[in-house]
C-alpha cells in the first residue's frame, strides 16, 4: 500500500543515508496545493486525516504531533513508507525508542528494503544493542547494502568484555562468508585493539590493507596501534604519507594532529588549522587550535580562536574560561573577571571560580570574594564545605589570616564535624603560633576518625617541633607510620622527633630516606640541618641547594639558614 504527497515538487520521501547528519523529514507547507496520488488500496478517510494532520504539525515544527500521528498510522496499517516516515521523523527529534520501534517495523514488512535495514541496525546502534545492530547489518551487507560494521566495532569500547568477545565471535564468522569485506576486517581489527591484542589487531590491519592498499579507516586503526605500541614516529610517517593522497579526509587529520600534539605542536597547530577551515560548523577544532597555540605562547592565533567560539555559541564557557586567563595573564584583571563570571558550568567552572577568587583576594576586595563564593555555594550546595575549605585556603595563600579565620568559622557553624574544615583550621591556627586551638581543633578530628593519618602526623610533628611532649608525639607518629609505612611526610616527621631529642643516627638515617622519597624543602631543610649540627656542614650545604633549586619560592631553607646562621 502506497501513499505519495507531492507537494510544489517536494515528495514524501526525505534522505536515506544514515551516515548523513539528519535534517528535518521534508514537511508538507499548509499553504500548498495537496496531490494525493490514490493507493491500489487506498487507506481509510480517516488514516489519510491524520498523516495529513501530521505534515501540517510538521511544517509547523510541531513534530511531537507529527511523530505521534506517523506512530499510531504505522502500528496500525503496517504500512512500510509510513514507517518509514516515523523512523526519519524520530531520528531527527531523537525519539531513539520509537525510531527503533518503527525501523524494525519498516524492516519486518520490507526485509529487502536496504533503508529499512539500515535504520534498524542504526537504531539499535543508538541503543547500545550492538549485538541486534550486527545482526541488521549483516542482513545489510547480503542485500548489497553498506553496513554499518565499523561504527559497531567502534562502540564497543565501552561494553563489557564478555559481551565484547561475544561481538568479536560474530565479526569472525562474518568474516567466513565475506573474508575480503573492509568493515567486517576493520571491524574485527578494532575489537581486537579493544581486548588488548595489538599484535593480532596489526595482522587484521595487514591483511585489510593488503586487499584495500588505500583503506582510510584501516590506516587510521594502524597508527592507532602504532601510537599504543609506543611506535608514534612511524604513525605519524604513515599518516603524513597518506594526506598526500587524501587531503580532504578530515578523519584522518584528526589523528594524525592529536599524535602530533605530542612531538610537535607547531605542525600540531598547523593541522588544526586545516581542520577548523575544513570543518567550519565543528567547534572542536576551533578549540583544539585556541589550546594549541596558547599552549605555544601564539596569543594573536589563540585569542582569534576563542573568540570566534563565542562568535559561533561554541564550548562558550571554556572559551571565557582560557579567555580569562589570557587576560589574567596580561594583568588585565577585569577583563579577567569578565570571563570567568560568564563559566556557569562545565570542566572548567571550579577552575574558573578559583582563579576569580584568588584575584578578588589579591585585590583584598574581601566582599566580592565572600559574594562570589556565596553565590556558587547556592548554586551547588552539596559542594559547600569544599567551597568554605578552598575560600579559606586561598585566603591563608595571600596570608589574610584574620578573615581566613572567620570564613573558616562560618563553615564550620554550618558544617561542624567536618574534618577537612577542621584540619585547615588547626593548620591555620598553627601558622598564627597558637598550639592550644591547634591542638583542639586536631584531637577533634581525632575524636572523630582515630586513623586520620593527617591529624595523627601534623599534631605528632607539632608536639614534636614546639613542645618537650615527646611521648605524645611518639605515640602520634608511631601509629601514622604503621598506617602509612611508605608515606615520606610522617618518616620525615619521625626523624625530626628523633633530632629533637638528639637521636642524630636515627634521625640521619629517617630523614635521608624521606628526602629520597620525596625530595621537598621542607624535607631538605630538616636533612641538612641534622647534617650541619652533626658537622657535615659541605652536605647540609648541597641539600640546602638542591632543595633551594626544586622549590625556589619556598622561604623554608631560607629560615633554617638566618636560624642556624649558616650559609651557602
Amino acid at each position: 500500500m502506497t501513499l505519495y504527497w507531492v507537494l510544489s515538487g517536494c515528495s514524501l520521501q526525505a534522505s536515506r543515508s544514515v551516515a548523513a547528519v539528519d535534517q528535518a523529514p521534508a514537511i508538507v507547507s499548509p499553504e500548498a496545493e495537496v496531490h494525493v496520488q490514490i493507493p491500489a488500496r487506498p487507506f481509510p478517510t480517516e488514516t489519510l486525516y491524520s498523516l495529513l494532520t501530521a505534515e501540517i504539525a510538521g511544517s509547523r515544527a510541531q513534530y511531537d504531533l507529527a511523530l505521534g500521528n506517523y506512530v499510531q498510522q504505522a502500528r496500525e496499517t503496517r504500512d512500510p513508507q509510513v514507517a518509514e516516515r516515523a523512523t526519519l521523523i524520530a531520528r531527527y527529534v531523537s525519539n531513539y525508542p520509537t525510531a527503533l520501534e518503527m525501523a524494525k517495523l519498516w524492516a519486518n514488512e520490507a526485509p529487502h528494503n536496504q533503508d529499512a535495514l539500515a535504520n534498524a541496525s542504526l537504531a539499535h546502534l543508538q541503543l547500545g544493542q550492538l549485538h541486534e545492530a550486527f545482526d541488521y547489518s549483516r542482513r545489510l551487507l547480503d542485500e548489497g547494502g553498506e553496513p554499518l560494521f565499523q561504527n559497531i566495532a567502534a562502540s564497543a569500547a565501552s561494553i563489557e568484555d564478555d559481551a565484547r568477545n561475544r561481538l568479536l565471535d560474530d565479526f569472525r564468522q562474518e568474516l567466513e562468508r565475506h573474508p575480503e569485506d573492509e568493515q567486517l576486517l576493520v571491524g574485527t581489527g578494532i575489537l581486537l585493539q579493544q581486548n588488548g591484542e595489538y599484535d593480532e589487531a596489526m595482522q587484521q590491519v595487514h591483511k585489510t590493507l593488503k586487499l584495500h592498499p588505500r583503506s582510510i579507516p584501516a590506516a587510521i586503526l594502524e597508527a592507532n596501534l602504532l601510537h599504543q605500541l609506543k611506535r608514534d614516529q612511524e604513525a605519524i610517517t604513515k599518516m603524513a604519507n597518506l594526506l598526500e593522497f587524501y587531503p580532504e579526509n578530515t578523519s584522518l587529520r584528526q589523528q594524525y594532529a592529536r599524535i602530533l600534539t605530542r612531538y610537535d605542536m607547531a605542525l600540531a597547530q598547523e593541522q588544526f588549522s586545516i581542520l577548523s577551515q575544513q570543518l567550519p560548523a565543528n567547534g572542536d577544532m576551533l578549540l583544539s587550535l585556541g589550546i594549541i597555540a596558547l599552549e605555544r605562547r601564539d596569543l594573536e592565533t589563540a585569542h582569534n580562536a576563542f573568540e570566534e567560539l563565542l562568535n559561533r555559541d561554541q564550548h562558550i564557557a571554556t572559551a571565557h574560561y582560557y579567555l580569562g586567563r589570557m587576560a589574567e595573564a596580561s594583568n588585565d584583571l577585569q577583563e579577567a573577571i569578565i570571563h570567568y563570571l560568564q563559566v556557569n558550568g562545565g570542566n572548567d567552572f571550579l577552575s574558573a571560580t578559583l582563579q576569580l577568587l584568588d584575584i578578588f583576594v589579591r585585590q583584598e576586595d574581601f566582599l566580592s570574594a565572600e559574594q562570589h563564593m556565596n553565590r556558587v555555594r547556592l548554586r551547588y550546595p552539596d559542594q559547600s564545605e569544599a567551597l568554605y575549605v578552598l575560600h579559606g585556603q586561598t585566603l591563608i595563600k595571600h596570608e589574610h589570616l584574620q578573615q581566613a579565620e572567620q570564613v573558616l568559622n562560618e563553615g564550620l557553624a554550618n558544617f561542624p564535624t567536618s574534618t577537612r574544615l577542621l584540619f585547615t583550621r588547626a593548620m591555620l591556627n598553627n601558622e598564627r603560633q597558637r598550639l592550644p586551638a591547634t591542638e583542639r581543633d586536631l584531637r577533634q578530628i581525632l575524636k572523630q576518625d582515630s586513623d586520620n593519618v593527617a591529624a595523627l602526623n601534623s599534631l605528632g610533628y607539632i608536639l614534636a617541633d614546639s613542645t618537650q611532649r615527646y611521648s605524645e608525639a611518639y605515640e602520634l607518629l608511631e601509629k601514622a607510620l604503621r598506617l602509612k609505612p611508605d608515606d615520606a611526610a610522617i618518616i620525615d616527621s619521625m626523624g625530626w622527633l628523633h633530632y629533637r631529642t638528639g637521636k642524630y643516627p636515627d634521625a640521619l638515617n629517617l630523614l635521608r630516606q624521606a628526602y629520597e622519597a620525596a625530595p621537598n624543602a621542607e624535607i631538605g631543610a630538616h636533612l641538612g640541618e641534622v647534617l650541619w649540627v652533626i658537622g657535615d656542614k659541605e652536605e647540609a650545604r648541597r641539600i640546602w641547594r638542591e632543595a633551594q633549586q626544586r622549590e625556589p619560592d619556598s622561604d623554608t631553607i631560607r629560615e633554617t639558614l638566618d636560624r642556624l646562621k649558616a650559609d651557602l
